[in-house]
């Protein structure tokens, strides 16, 4: 039983059952009554009952799948099976989650298909390998794939061996818009989100691309991410007579640092990039790496005082902050205090810097930062107040080029309409940006 489906319910599943961890190989499983040989690349130890028919030894037809933990039910799959393999139409059911409907191949959900979640969450639409890939049709029909040659030894892309890149391109190419992804999430949820701005800006002739990133380091010190970067805005340029100059970046949390901070880089001269984009966007992404580890040490002492009331919500916030704490401790070799200017290096902003950091290299860029300031949200399922949420730094910042002379500089507060995919509210999410008004901006720049 392969269980790819979208990051959302992927997450949770993950997070919460030790047993549905992906095992790198599978092995075809006995049931446990008829002996029936079942595909299982999920748990070595896990156990099977089919009851339908077996065909050559591997169960095959219609009939029901049931996987077991120590004797207790973790997912049931009601469908049909080929050769062993969930394969044809059916529905898993996970316990305490929710269920998957639609076509499988292999265990995976492929073409039409439907996920609904405990939480109320809902994905319908079109699935490829599991993940919802929803453009209109006449779209998604021009979406191609690029695989982009590079082995990814450097993990910088959670989900893949191989980077990549997905490109809608119109016929006349005009402009690009660069789309990346925040930390963890597939290039599919970003196309599936950001899927009326992406048709727009076919219509418009933009092309749209979204690049295979979402677990890179500070671009300052991942020089595979960099060298992905800008072996990738070279090949489009080949590729598709992209203008050089006509380069809008975008992204959602480490997407927007990216964005912000390649932006920097190409009018810092500290390292090479193939392009200098004409403007940035940032959607809710932190900019000042200082505050953030100071705020995610503060997180940690609220969170653990109040530990045995904590909210799945606050759970997994204060499972976030331990990360940071961790990585940023590893990736600079110390807290801001113990390695002030290393922090300062990797900021897209620093609020205690006088020059700003890296954000003096953008005062003659478009930049835009999108947020949710949603504060009522973040202290029900958070208990953060506003002096630990992004918009405080990314306002300072939006402050800070505007006094230094940016005219454009703007700074967006989209007030209650953070939705993720699965329609659940989280101000965190690539809705924030208005695609009709967002359009209109990028046309107006690159005419």
């Amino acid at each position: 039983m392969k269980i790819i489906i979208p990051v959302v319910l992927l997450l949770i599943i993950l997070i919460s059952s030790d047993s549905f961890s992906q095992a790198q190989n599978g092995q075809f499983v006995k049931d446990t009554k008829s002996g029936c040989l079942v595909w299982n690349d999920v748990d070595a130890a896990m156990t099977v009952t089919w009851s339908g028919s077996c065909k050559d030894g591997y169960a095959d037809g219609s009939g029901t799948l049931t996987w077991f933990d120590n004797n207790n039910i973790v997912a049931t799959y009601i469908g049909e099976m080929q050769k062993g393999y969930v394969t044809g139409k059916g529905k898993y059911i996970y316990e305490g989650w929710g269920s998957a409907e639609g076509n499988f191949v292999n265990g995976t959900l492929q073409g039409n298909g439907k996920i609904l979640m405990l939480t109320g969450g809902k994905l319908e639409g079109n699935f490829v390998d599991g993940e919802l890939l929803d453009l209109d049709a006449s779209y998604l029909n021009k979406l191609k794939k690029i695989d982009s040659g590079i082995e990814d030894t450097q993990e910088i892309y959670r989900g893949n061996g191989t980077l990549f890149y997905y490109a809608l391109a119109p016929q006349n190419v005009k402009g690009v818009l660069v789309l990346l992804p925040s930390t963890g999430e597939g290039a599919e949820n970003v196309i599936s989100c950001n899927k009326k701005l992406m048709h727009l800006c076919y219509d418009n002739n933009i092309l749209s691309v979204v690049l295979s990133t979402n677990y890179n380091k500070g671009l300052e010190a991942d020089t595979a991410a960099m060298n992905f970067l800008n072996t990738t805005f070279s090949d489009i340029i080949k590729k598709y007579n992209a203008p050089a100059d006509k380069f809008i970046l975008s992204g959602l949390s480490l997407g927007g640092e990216n964005a912000l901070q390649y932006t920097e880089i190409s009018r810092s001269g500290k390292f090479y990039t193939s392009i200098k984009p004409l403007a940035a966007i940032g959607v809710d992404p932190p900019v000042d790496m200082a505050n953030l580890y100071d705020r995610a040490k503060e997180e940690i002492a609220l969170y653990t005082r109040d530990s045995a009331n904590l909210t799945d919500s606050k759970k997994a916030a204060l499972n976030e902050d331990y990360f940071l704490i961790d990585y940023f401790d590893k990736l600079y070799g110390g807290s801001p205090k113990e390695v002030p200017e290393k922090y300062v290096e990797g900021s897209q902003y620093s609020l205690n810097h006088p020059d700003g950091g890296n954000a003096k290299y953008l005062i003659d860029v478009p930049i835009r930062i999108y947020t949710d300031p949603d504060i009522s949200w973040q202290m029900k399922y958070k208990t953060r107040d506003y002096y630990h949420m992004n918009c405080v730094d990314q306002s300072a910042m939006i402050n800070f080029l505007q006094i230094s002379g940016n005219t454009r500089a703007e700074f967006i507060p989209a007030l209650g309409k953070g939705y993720r995919l699965d329609g659940l509210r989280h101000p965190h999410s690539w809705s924030i940006v208005d695609a009709d008004e967002c359009i209109t901006w990028m046309l107006n720049l690159i005419k």
